[in-house]
C-alpha cells in the first residue's frame, strides 16, 4: 500500500510538473508541432553538419543555395571563388551598408560619433516575439562594457554593437535615422551593380506575415515576385514606418504577433527570404578587399568601418590566437547562414576577405547546421587553416 501511495504521488507530482512546463511553453511547443513536416526537410543532408568538411560537400553537391568567395589579398592567384555572382539574401549581412553609409556621413562632419541614442526610443522598433531575445542579450552586453550610461548609448558604440548582433531593433533604429536618400546614393559612390540596399525589418517582417497582410502567403509572394525593386521597397518601409508612427496600427500589431507572432510557418517564413535584399560574394568581397587596401571612397572611411567590424578580436576565444586582425559580421536566420569577414593570418601574414552565403536552405538541415555556428567556424578556417583550403579547392574543381 505505501509503494503504491509512493508511486501514486510521484506520478501526480510528474503530471503537475509536465503540465505546468508544457504550459508554460506552450507557444514554442505549438510552433514546433505546426512544423513537423518542415523540421524532417533536408534530412538526407544531416550528417554533412556533423564536420565543416561535411558542410563543403554539401555547398559543392548544392550549388543552387551555396555561394563563397575568398580572396588572398596579398595573393589574389590562392583566391577561391564558388558561385559567386549568384545574387544572395544578405538579412543581417546588410549592415555593412549601414556601417558604411554611416562612415560616409561620419566623414563629410554630418555626425562625429559621440551623439546619444535613448535606448528605450531602439527598444519602439522591436517587433513583439520577432527575434527578441538577441535585442535584450546585445542592451546586457552594452551594460556590462559600462556603454549605457543612464539609458543612453554613443552613436559610435551603437555601431560596434550592430556589427556584433542581430538586434533588429538597433539595425532599424539606425536605418530610419540616416537620411533615406542615402539609399539613392550609396550603390553609386560604392560601385555596386547587383547589390540591393537594406531595407527595415519590421516592414520586411509585416511584409511577410499573412495575419498582417490579410492574405495567404502564396498570395503575397505572387503579388511581390516579380514586382518592381522599387515599388516592394515603398511597402517595406511604409509598412515600418507606420508601425513605428501610427498608434492605433502599433497596438493592432503588437496584439497580433504577441499571440501569432508573424503567422508563417518555417517553411514560409525560408521562402520569404527571396523577398529579403540581395547581393553577391563577388560584390562584397570587393568592398571588403576596397576596405584593406584603405580606398572604399578614401582611407578614413575604409579604417572606420573596418575598426566596428574587430570585435571577435575581444570576444571570440582563441581569434588571437590564429588572427593578428579580424572583422566580421555573420547572420543565422531561418533557412539562411551567411557572413562577411576579413583576416590576416597569424601564421602566415595574409590577409583574406571572404563572403559566404547559404540560403534557403531545407528546414531540417539548417536546424542542425546552425546550432553550433559552423559557418563562422568554416569562414574562420577558410583563412588560416591549410586542410580547410585545400578541402575547398577540391569541392571548386568539382
Amino acid at each position: 500500500m505505501r509503494l503504491l501511495k509512493f508511486f501514486g504521488v510521484f506520478l501526480a507530482t510528474a503530471i503537475v510538473i509536465f503540465g505546468f512546463v508544457l504550459g508554460w511553453n506552450w507557444k514554442s511547443f505549438s510552433v514546433f508541432l505546426d512544423n513537423r513536416e518542415a523540421l524532417m526537410e533536408g534530412n538526407e543532408w544531416v550528417p554533412y553538419t556533423s564536420s565543416l568538411r561535411g558542410l563543403s560537400e554539401f555547398m559543392g553537391q548544392n550549388p543552387d543555395v551555396s555561394s563563397v568567395a575568398s580572396i588572398v589579398v596579398t595573393h589574389p592567384d590562392s583566391s577561391l571563388f564558388f558561385q559567386e555572382h549568384s545574387p544572395r539574401a544578405m538579412g543581417a549581412t546588410s549592415k555593412f551598408l549601414i556601417l558604411a553609409a554611416y562612415a560616409v556621413k561620419m566623414d563629410n562632419g554630418h555626425y562625429t560619433g559621440n551623439e546619444l541614442i535613448e535606448w528605450n526610443e531602439v527598444s519602439r522598433y522591436q517587433l513583439p516575439d520577432v527575434e527578441a531575445s538577441a535585442h535584450r542579450e546585445s542592451y546586457r552586453t552594452a551594460q556590462n562594457r559600462s556603454w549605457i550610461d543612464g539609458n543612453t548609448i554613443t552613436l559610435d558604440r551603437a555601431l560596434r554593437l550592430l556589427t556584433e548582433y542581430n538586434d533588429l531593433a538597433l539595425t532599424d533604429y539606425l536605418w530610419w535615422n540616416l537620411d533615406v536618400e542615402i539609399w539613392d546614393e550609396l550603390p553609386e559612390l560604392l560601385g555596386l551593380e547587383l547589390t540591393e540596399m537594406p531595407l527595415p525589418f519590421s516592414g520586411l517582417y509585416l511584409a511577410i506575415s499573412p495575419g498582417i497582410q490579410e492574405m495567404s502567403f502564396s498570395e503575397i509572394m505572387e503579388q511581390w515576385a516579380d514586382a518592381e525593386l522599387s515599388e516592394w521597397r515603398e511597402h517595406v518601409i511604409s509598412l515600418s514606418y507606420n508601425y513605428l508612427n501610427d498608434e492605433e496600427t502599433r497596438v493592432q500589431t503588437d496584439r497580433f504577433l504577441n499571440r501569432h507572432r508573424l503567422g508563417n510557418t518555417f517553411m514560409e517564413e525560408r521562402d520569404a527570404l527571396a523577398l529579403f535584399p540581395k547581393t553577391t560574394a563577388h560584390e562584397m568581397t570587393n568592398l571588403l578587399k576596397r576596405i584593406m587596401n584603405q580606398d572604399l571612397v578614401n582611407e578614413q572611411i575604409s579604417g572606420t568601418i573596418k575598426d566596428w567590424m574587430r570585435w571577435p578580436l575581444e570576444t571570440q576565444a582563441g581569434i588571437r590566437q590564429n588572427f593578428s586582425d579580424y572583422g566580421a559580421i555573420y547572420d543565422n536566420r531561418m533557412g539562411l547562414m551567411n557572413g562577411i569577414d576579413f583576416g590576416t593570418s597569424e601564421y602566415t601574414g595574409d590577409t583574406t576577405v571572404q563572403a559566404f552565403f547559404l540560403d534557403q536552405l531545407p528546414v531540417g538541415f539548417w536546424f542542425h547546421a546552425s546550432g553550433g555556428h559552423m559557418h563562422q567556424d568554416f569562414m574562420q578556417r577558410l583563412i588560416y587553416d591549410p586542410a580547410m583550403i585545400e578541402q575547398m579547392k577540391r569541392v571548386v574543381e568539382r
